[in-house]
């Protein structure tokens, strides 16, 4: 019988180590970056025990607070998740937890073989220009927090009663998300998982026009087909668009063959929508002759000052932008834009929502454990996932995924193989016999702490409550009143549920 030879002293070290203890990890964030770094670990190896921290009390992170409510197919990822909260001997959660505060990194580091920063980007980029900080300028992380309901972002209220004009400044889904939201008819977002109060706004909304602006031309547009043609298919409500300048866009036009396949097809979308209804080849749906609502995509002009509303301080009143073109370095380089000398454009707006991207905030502590943060970027220093020196020395232990990884750019399918690969590098440096430092984690426990069968019986109270409304799901916004629900000491289910929907009813 043939037997292999095994010499390798690390490989007898991994095999003891990996047969006679748990392999501890510990992951910071339990949106898709931790859930899809957990899922990889757990199912990779049984004998890794994953436990991931999360400030609010609730999970899921961009997933829940992120995705746009009319696309919950894109929550569809939450089914991964709780496969993996529900491999209890592998999985604990510990909600309403803020590492750095309730518990410090260094007794983290202690605790556990690795650490996985997957917390995201909780800060906005700014535009740097005069006004910028003026009531009437909100940012779309804000503004996507609001009508999702986001703890932090529910008593935002803009007021959409007083405005007619909206300036979006940026050009990727987040925009066109809120682009869609803002002019799609608030009765077709009832019965989705919308914020209660957002939903009541919008159907005070006097808004007229909507302005999506971004700094380079239509080719370097960063949305996807699939979010400009939803937006496009409006049309069916009365919401017209407008078209984009034809200086811009015919000269692009009879190249369309010349482009990949994905700009080709958006050229083809742009076309058809600014084609008259009768003289398309093909309609899904009939078009109403008066529009309620209007909207256009603004290319080559960067915001240069905001200015104040004279009659009403919750507002601006329009926004300057200089005029760009576009210029290649090499005939092959990627487009770039210059100004173009005294060209100015003056665009009435009260009401001005910047998406132009978010960045990460540094945790407490870190300093204590070597880990780089690069203020800029909003991102820790990395090398594929492992943290580093800023020698480039990898530091034992602690890895990253998602956003505070990469910055905020990719959607949820690209978060997902961010994560796998993380994932891969952890599990790699455990063979290799470089995470084997004590861990012990059994006598953990953390004061007002939320584990995964609290955040189930908050979760069945939010949908029970929305099918009562006809709505998916009707979410809490308070902190308090879910650690309320969660803590309540009702007998059942019925009896918890006739005691707390008048306070969510009226």
């Amino acid at each position: 019988m043939f037997r292999p030879r095994i010499s390798s002293p690390s490989y007898r070290i991994i095999s003891f180590r990996r047969f006679q203890s748990q392999f501890n990890v510990a992951i910071i964030g339990s949106g898709p970056a931790g859930f899809y770094t957990a899922h990889h670990l757990i199912n990779k190896d049984k004998n890794v025990k994953v436990d991931i921290f999360e400030k609010l009390p609730t999970p899921f992170g961009l997933s829940r607070y992120g995705v746009a409510p009319d696309h919950p197919e894109v929550k569809n990822c939450e089914d991964t998740f709780n496969e993996v909260a529900n491999k209890t001997d592998q999985f604990k959660f510990f909600g309403n937890v803020t590492v750095g505060k309730d518990i410090s990194l260094e007794e983290l580091n202690k605790r556990y073989n690795a650490i996985v920063f997957s917390y995201g980007c909780t800060q906005d980029n700014h535009l740097g220009i005069q006004g910028e900080n003026l009531p009437g300028v909100i940012s779309a992380r804000k503004f996507v927090g609001w009508y999702n309901g986001l703890p932090e972002c529910k008593d935002l209220n803009p007021p959409l009663d007083q405005v007619e004009n909206v300036v979006i400044i940026g050009n990727g889904n987040v925009a066109i998300d809120v682009a869609r939201i803002l002019l799609t008819p608030p009765e077709n977002l009832k019965k989705t998982d919308i914020a209660s109060n957002a939903i009541n706004f919008l159907q005070k909304s006097n808004l007229k026009n909507v302005k999506i602006v971004a700094r380079r031309g239509f080719l370097e547009s960063a949305f996807t087909n699939k979010e400009i043609r939803e937006l496009l298919e409006l049309e069916q409500f009365g919401i017209k668009f407008e078209g984009i300048d034809s200086k811009i866009f015919d000269p692009i036009v009879p190249f369309k063959k010349k482009f990949d396949r994905v700009v080709s097809r958006r050229i083809d979308l742009i076309l058809n929508a600014m084609t008259p209804p009768n003289q398309r080849k093909r309609l899904k749906y009939s078009i109403p002759e008066l529009s309620t609502k209007t909207w256009s995509l603004e290319y080559l002009k960067t915001p240069m000052e905001i200015y104040p509303n004279s009659t009403n301080s919750n507002l601006v009143s329009s926004i300057k932008f200089q005029e760009n073109k576009l210029y290649h370095d090499e005939p092959d380089s990627p487009a770039k834009v210059k100004p173009i000398p005294n060209e100015t454009n003056l665009l009435k707006s009260e009401l001005i929502i910047t998406s132009i991207g978010y960045k990460g905030i540094p945790i407490p502590g870190m300093e204590k454990l070597s880990i780089v943060f690069n203020d800029k970027k909003g991102t820790v220093l990395n090398e594929n996932g492992r943290l580093i020196d800023n020698s480039g020395i990898p530091l034992p232990g602690l890895y990253s995924s998602g956003w505070i990884r990469k910055g905020s750019a990719g959607v949820i399918a690209s978060t997902m193989m961010d994560s796998f690969t993380t994932a891969d590098l952890i599990l790699k440096d455990y063979q290799d016999g470089l995470l084997n430092k004590d861990s012990n984690t059994e006598d953990l426990s953390l004061k007002n702490s939320v584990n995964w069968d609290d955040w189930e019986r908050l979760n069945k109270f939010e949908k029970r409550l929305g099918e009562s409304l006809g709505k998916h799901r009707f979410k809490i916004q308070n902190v308090g009143k879910m650690l309320e629900i969660i803590r309540d000491d009702s007998k059942n289910e019925d009896e918890q549920f006739e005691k707390f929907k008048s306070q969510f009813i009226n």
